[in-house]
Formats: structure tokens, sequence, C-alpha cells
């Protein structure tokens, strides 16, 4: 118990944070990835993938990260006219699936189009990747903790069959943040509504994995995923500081960790009309981001057993 995974999110976001992320893989940092199959980059990315990984040291598990927050809808526009524009890019936001939630009127409706995106979205994974893989699933921005997108997923995984081992609960240890009062600081106010609401979702959402489970998500028990509270910053000086006390609360509650971190940087320039959710492209282009990608790439083998100078 108490195994750790590093993983990287938003591979296939853009040519250049996908580069960012192989980087990462070719010295073996990484034990999972996230795949973004709805930008316009993402068949090249995929062609620069499958080019390079025999010669990576470790192979990691690929997640298929749902994206309903910007990109091109890979489902038949006329099939999900509340999510998306004329022109096929999606026009929601993280509130407006939370909104939809708690609406008697639109729960319904919106649940059948976004089975029609999930499947979209995993149907492409699958013809990149392979049919017979073991399907692991997560959210862009963390939309598969809201009932009504998890509850979609579920059903579509259980209507077309899909062989799956993994779907990712965000549910972040409070303890350890607690006890290094001397970084409380350094954290910013948002990630902790973030926290706090992802949270409170997370036990509804474990529940119903395990009351939906047939086969399925028998790789991995019960996990923590850090990378919330940090989201934007997951930087080595922090991660060292308090990585000792996420395994042990890890292990005490017999998880495994999560270390999530997103070490793709968008270029400026890469910024187009599928950038669709402004809010995020701050986020997407930050310096931050390249911080996360120099904290993975001093991971020493990769596993954190310890961080390197």
């Amino acid at each position: 118990m108490n195994l750790l995974e590093i993983h990287a999110d938003d591979y296939a976001l853009s040519l250049h944070a996908s580069r960012d992320i192989r980087s990462c893989l070719r010295e073996g940092r990484l034990d999972s990835v996230s795949v973004l199959t709805n930008m316009s980059c993402y068949e090249e990315c995929v062609k620069e993938y499958l080019q390079e990984r025999k010669n990576w040291p470790r192979q990691p598990l690929l997640s298929v990260h749902l994206n309903f927050m910007e990109g091109h809808c890979l489902a038949d526009p006329e099939k999900v006219p509340h999510l998306v524009d004329r022109e096929g890019y999606f026009k929601i936001g993280w509130g407006t699936l939370f909104i939809w939630n708690y609406s008697p009127k639109k729960f319904r409706m919106i649940k059948k189009e976004l089975k029609e995106e999930i499947r979209a979205q995993t149907e492409r994974f699958l013809e990149a990747f392979g049919r017979d893989v073991r399907l692991r699933f997560d959210g862009h921005q963390h939309t598969q903790m809201i009932p009504l997108v998890y509850q979609a997923l579920l059903e579509v995984i259980a209507e077309q069959r899909y062989g799956t081992d993994y779907i990712r609960v965000t549910r972040e240890p409070v303890r350890p943040y607690l006890r290094s009062a001397g970084l409380w600081k350094t954290y910013r106010p948002v990630n902790w509504v973030k926290n706090i609401l992802l949270n409170l979702y997370a036990p509804g959402m474990e529940r119903a994995l395990e009351k939906n489970r047939p086969s399925w998500q028998r790789a991995n028990g019960p996990m923590y995923l850090w990378g919330v509270v940090m989201s934007g910053r997951m930087d080595a000086a922090r991660v060292r500081r308090l990585l000792p006390d996420m395994r042990a609360q890890a292990a005490k509650k017999g998880r495994h960790l999560e270390v999530l971190f997103h070490p793709g940087t968008v270029l400026e320039s890469e910024l187009g009309k599928e950038f669709c959710n402004k809010g995020a492209n701050g986020f997407h282009i930050s310096e931050g981001r390249r911080e996360e990608y120099e904290s993975v790439m001093s991971l020493g083998d990769g596993r954190m057993e310890g961080l390197a100078r």
C-alpha cells in the first residue's frame, strides 16, 4: 500500500506542452499521463508519442482526460447543443456544469449530451492507443467530480463495456498542509476553495464507483490526489517539505498517492481559437508550469523516494 504515482495532466493540450511532457518521459520521471483528445494538435502529439515511447525507461499509464472546457467537440455538434457554440467549440465552464447538476429540468438532458461527448473522446483515444488497452479516466479541471459528469461517465462505461481500471477521485489530504504552518501564506486562497468543494464531492463519488464497479478499477485501490491546493505551482521546495506527511497520511488511510503535475507549458503563440476558456489561458502559459516541469525533472528515479537537490 501507499504506492506513489507521479502524474502529468494535459498531454496534447499543445505541441510545446506535449514536448515538455515527453522530455519528462524520456528521463523516466512519470508513472502516468492524461491525454486530451479534442485539441487540434492531437494527431501530431500522438504520432510523436508513439514514435518515441519504445526508447523510454518507463511506459506510463495513460488516462483519457475528458475535456468539456475548451477545444472542439468530437461528438456531432447537433447532439451536444448546450455544450458548444455554432462552430462546435465548448462554451461552458465548471460553474455551468455545477449549476446544471442541481437543475431537475436540465440534468437528464445535459447528461445525455455529456455521454455523447465522453463516448466520442474515448473512441478517439482507443483508435490511437489500441482497443485492448485498460482505460483510465480523469477530467480536465476536475469536472469528473460533479455528479452529473461522473454519472454520465459510468453509464458510458457500462453501455460500451469499456474495460476500465481507474477513475480519478480528486480527494486531497488537508492535514499535511496544516502541519506545515510556515507554508500557509504560500497557498492561493482560491485553491483552498477548490480543495474544500472537491473533497465534499469525493465521498459520494467513491460510493458511486463502488456501487457501479463490476470487474473494473482492479489496478488501483482508493487514492489520494495531491495537487489542488498547490495547483499551478507544485514547486520542488514545497513538494520536498510536504512529501513525508503526504505519504504518511496516505499510508494511515490505506490509500495510494497520486501526485499531480502540469509540466507542459503552452506557448502564447499557440493560444488559438480553440483555447476558448479564457480564464485558464493564464495558467497554460504561466511560469508556474515551467516550475512544475523543473520539479518533475528533479524527482530522482521518478518515484520521489528522495528529491534531487
